[in-house]
């Protein structure tokens, strides 16, 4: 990105982080350390050519560093982008954000968000299998494998017993996820059905944490019904 020509703390800011990509690798390194494949995996639509091109960019920038084990991960300068990027998360959420829209109805991408948000001290110790059969448009199956230790997303079926399944479109569960819609008013309404005993059904309450962005979406909602 060319420079504005100011000397003004937020220019500089846009000059660092409004190139395209930019913010979402620093928000991929905020879940890191990541080598280039995990990273070019977590952006769908990213060519190899602009990763390496915005990853040199970071490194020179002084925001992420090359491990010794080949993975990037944040200086103490990228560190101190954690409370940046959270507060503009929270502000998009509370004041911005909108349905998903068709283009946004990513139901791998979900998957990856959805796991980073576990109680890993609420989980059972046996491993558990969730199906995430969604219907509608996109329509996929997907399956996650959680455990205190390890928690993977599975693009196909993993050959194990099945202890909860979640039955809902890909934008129900987007709500849900980010605070548009509670669980349990989804559940109510039939847009989202837990199918698994009641130990499993009530342990996904617990399990899932959702959106670190949800609590602001929640407000602006409240916000709109006030």
């Amino acid at each position: 990105m060319r420079s504005y020509g100011q000397y003004c703390p937020v220019a500089k800011a846009s000059e660092l982080l409004g190139d395209r990509w930019i913010l979402l690798i620093v928000r991929e390194m905020i879940y890191g350390p990541h080598g280039f494949t995990a990273l070019e995996r977590n952006l769908p639509g990213i060519s190899r050519s602009v990763l390496t091109a915005r990853i040199k960019r970071l490194r020179n920038d002084g925001i992420i560093e090359k491990q010794a084990d080949g993975r990037y991960a944040f200086t103490t300068a990228g560190e101190a982008l954690r409370p940046v990027v959270h507060a503009l998360g929270n502000w998009v959420a509370r004041w911005i954000l909108a349905d998903p829209t068709p283009a946004e109805l990513d139901p791998e991408m979900l998957m990856l968000y959805i796991s980073r948000h576990i109680d890993r001290e609420a989980l059972p110790v046996r491993r558990t299998v969730i199906e995430f059969d969604f219907h509608g448009e996109p329509s996929r199956r997907l399956w996650m494998t959680l455990e205190p230790g390890d928690i993977s997303v599975c693009l196909s079926h993993p050959e194990l017993p099945i202890d909860l399944t979640v039955a809902t479109t890909v934008g129900d569960l987007f709500r849900v996820y980010l605070g548009r819609m509670a669980l349990s008013t989804a559940v109510r309404e039939g847009r989202v059905r837990l199918i698994g005993t009641t130990g499993m059904v009530k342990g996904f309450y617990r399990w899932m944490l959702w959106s670190s962005f949800a609590g602001a979406s929640r407000a602006a909602l409240g916000q709109a019904a006030s």
